[in-house]
């Protein structure tokens, strides 16, 4: 038996990675101006509860030009979104129309039914959209996770370690959301390129049995993002209790030391709450990453 490789073998799978690298290659000027926005967003986000807390204690002394400076900062976290708003909306839209472009010219060429093609090219839709949406959010929820657990370190050590203790667990807990996502993801892009053939020229049993599965899977993903806001509740709850353990009767504690404290935790709280909804959407884009190849 002959060890060559068929001549219609294709000399390496897609894989969102590889994609990723196409459109940073080909875009690097305007990812680097969205990436620069995104990064300075993250860090005046993560400033924000210290310089309420400074504010609070500034007011609360009558230091009103502190005060002011603070809210300086804070405003400043808002005009830096809306600019990144602004500028994202324009680069992507860009980056997919020539992306959607590459998409069918390369199917195309390789003899891709149209149908799938079509689907494709939504498909593609979704994973700009990913690297539109997710991405800085995604970029941020991390940020604000880590910058919060540094920053409880900093300000009260036994809080921060407790902190610290949770993200972990939280993290090795995300490895196996991720795994699961991915592989419902895998399941649903299959149903999705078969779709058309279904609707058009399936029995109405087999199309109530395709939406029906759908809806199935759909419902898997709702009920593991439920038990993961559940996790998130008892951490929240675990670390508040910690602190107001931790503070209560103790000397030389200010409303602002407080509020910065809760504020931290919160931060945190709020964006490892936000985490199953990302970890489903990059499941998502790693699995579309292995069926879209642009032919660049």
């Amino acid at each position: 038996m002959s060890n060559q490789s068929p001549t219609n073998a294709v000399p390496s799978e897609p894989n969102a990675g590889r994609m990723l690298m196409r459109i940073i290659r080909r875009y690097p000027g305007r990812l680097s101006l969205t990436g620069g926005l995104v990064v300075a967003e993250n860090a005046l986000e993560l400033l924000y509860p210290l310089a309420a807390g400074i504010a609070i204690d500034a007011v609360i002394s009558g230091d009103l030009a502190m005060a002011l400076a603070m809210v300086a900062v804070i405003f400043g976290l808002w005009v830096i979104g809306a600019v990144r708003e602004a500028v994202d909306s324009r680069v992507y839209a860009g980056i997919y129309a020539n992306l959607a472009g590459d998409v069918i010219d390369a199917e195309r060429r390789g003899g891709i039914a149209a149908t799938t093609t079509i689907v494709h090219t939504n498909l593609t839709r979704q994973f700009v959209d990913f690297f539109e949406v997710q991405v800085p959010v995604f970029a941020t929820a991390l940020v604000s996770i880590l910058g919060s657990v540094i920053m409880l370190l900093i300000l009260n050590t036994k809080i921060g370690l407790v902190a610290l203790a949770l993200m972990v667990l939280s993290a090795v807990l995300a490895r196996r959301y991720m795994r699961i996502s991915e592989c419902i993801a895998e399941y649903l892009h299959d149903r999705q390129e078969t779709e058309p053939q279904t609707v058009t020229s399936g029995s109405k049993t087999r199309v109530e049995r395709h939406f029906r599965v759908l809806a199935g899977r759909r419902v898997q993903l709702s009920d593991m993002e439920a038990s993961a806001y559940l996790f998130v509740g008892f951490v929240a709850a675990s670390l508040f209790g910690a602190l107001f353990w931790m503070l209560t009767g103790q000397d030389g504690v200010t409303g602002g030391t407080l509020y910065v404290l809760m504020s931290y935790i919160w931060t945190f709280a709020l964006n490892l709450d936000r985490m199953p909804e990302h970890l489903q959407a990059l499941g998502k884009v790693r699995d579309l990453g292995r069926r879209i190849d642009t032919g660049t």
